[in-house]
C-alpha cells in the first residue's frame, strides 16, 4: 500500500512527537516540515533522519501533490488560516488544540472542512491515554450505573511572560481554558455522553506574569441532568494534576481508584487500577501514536475520526461559555455561544 504523506505546520515541541508518531507508523511517512525559522524544521529533519521538504511557506507545501495529511501545530492564534488552507487543498487535518480563539473562526474551520469533504482530528490527545480509555469503557459497560455528575481538572503550573513564550499571550494563546483547559473541557463531555446547555464559571488572576487570568473554575449543566465541574489552574506551585472524577448511583472512580460492586461482588473499598495515568504535562508522555494510529485508520477505512472538528465545536464552546461567564458574571447559554452570528 502505498504510504500517506504527511506535512506538519509548525515545528515546536508538539511537532516532534507527530513526527515519531507517523515515522514508526508504516502507513505513513513525513514528506515535508513548515516553520517560519527554517533552523527549527531543519532539526526535526536531521534527528529523525527524514527524506522531507523543508519550507517556511506552507502555502508551498500545501501545492505538494504527495501531501496527504497535513498537521497544524502552529501557535493558536494562527489555526483558521492554516486549517481553511488545507482543507481548500483537499488535505485531510489534524488540529492542535484549541482549534480556534473564538467561535467565528470555528465555524470558518467548520465551512472549508465540510465543503471540502477532508477528514479531522482534533488533538485532545488523552483519547489514547489507558486510564482515560479504561473509564470510557467502564461507562459503556454501565458499571457506575446511573451517572450523575462528572468533573475533571487541569491542573499545569505555567508561570511565564510574554517574552519567554507565546504562551503567555492573551492575543495568541487565548485563555488558560483554551490554553490547556479545553483537554478536561473535552474528556468532561466524552464521560458525561451529554450535550451542556449551560455554563457558570468563576476566574481569579494571581500575580502569574502571563496576560489572562490563570484560574478559573467552571459548573456545567448538561441537558440529561448531568452536573459537571471542571477547574483549569496555571497559578499552582505543584505538580501536573488532570484529575477525573465519574460518579454514579452503582460505583464511581476518582483517577485509578476504581469502586464498581456491580463488577466485583463484595467490594467494600476502593480498588486501584494498575495502568499509566495522565500525570504529566509533557508531550513526549502523551499517546501521539495511539492518536495517529487512530487517524490512519480512518482515512483508509473511511471512518469518522473522534475527536472530529464537528465534536471539537461542542468543546469549544463550553471553553468560550465559560470565559464569557467568567468575565460577565453571569450564566451562559450554549446556544448563546452557537447561534451567535
Amino acid at each position: 500500500m502505498e504510504k500517506l504523506g504527511v506535512g506538519i505546520i509548525g515545528c515546536g515541541w508538539v511537532a516532534g512527537e507527530y513526527v515519531k508518531a507517523f515515522t514508526k507508523d508504516e502507513r505513513s511517512e513525513v514528506r515535508a516540515l513548515v516553520s517560519r525559522t527554517r533552523a527549527n524544521a531543519e532539526r526535526y529533519r536531521d534527528q529523525h533522519n527524514l527524506k522531507c521538504a523543508i519550507e517556511t511557506d506552507a502555502a508551498a507545501m500545501l501545492q505538494k501533490g504527495e501531501v496527504d495529511i497535513v498537521v497544524v501545530s502552529a501557535p493558536h492564534d494562527l489555526h483558521t488560516k492554516y486549517v481553511v488552507a488545507a482543507a481548500e487543498a483537499g488535505k485531510h487535518v489534524i488540529i492542535e488544540k484549541p482549534v480556534a480563539l473564538t467561535m467565528e473562526d470555528v465555524r470558518r474551520q467548520q465551512q472549508a472542512v465540510r465543503k471540502n469533504k477532508v477528514k479531522t482530528l482534533v488533538s485532545f490527545v488523552l483519547h489514547w491515554n489507558p486510564l482515560l480509555m479504561t473509564i470510557d469503557r467502564l461507562i459503556k459497560e454501565n458499571a457506575f450505573g446511573n451517572v450523575f455528575m462528572v468533573e475533571v481538572d487541569y491542573m499545569h503550573r505555567i508561570w511565564m511572560t510574554t517574552e519567554q513564550k507565546w504562551y503567555a499571550s492573551r492575543e495568541r494563546s487565548g485563555t488558560a481554558i483554551l490554553t490547556g483547559g479545553c483537554h478536561a473541557v473535552d474528556a468532561l463531555r466524552w464521560f458525561a455522553r451529554s450535550e451542556a446547555e449551560e455554563v457558570c464559571a468563576y476566574q481569579t488572576k494571581t500575580d502569574n506574569p502571563i496576560e489572562y487570568p490563570g484560574t478559573i473554575s467552571v459548573n456545567v449543566k448538561f441537558s440529561d441532568g448531568k452536573i459537571g465541574r471542571t477547574t483549569t489552574s496555571f497559578d499552582a506551585q505543584m505538580p501536573y494534576r488532570f484529575n477525573i472524577g465519574v460518579y454514579g448511583t452503582e460505583g464511581a472512580i476518582r483517577n485509578d481508584m476504581l469502586f464498581a460492586p456491580k463488577l466485583f461482588p463484595g467490594q467494600n473499598d476502593f480498588m486501584k487500577i494498575p495502568c499509566i495515568l495522565p500525570d504529566s504535562g509533557d508531550v513526549t508522555h502523551h499517546p501521539f501514536m495511539g492518536e495517529v494510529s487512530h487517524f490512519l485508520d480512518c482515512i483508509t477505512n473511511d471512518a469518522r475520526p473522534f475527536p472530529d472538528l464537528e465534536d471539537a465545536a461542542k468543546t469549544q464552546a463550553i471553553c468560550f461559555a465559560a470565559d464569557l461567564s467568567a468575565e460577565s458574571g453571569r450564566a451562559v447559554k450554549i446556544s448563546e455561544i452557537m447561534d451567535a452570528p
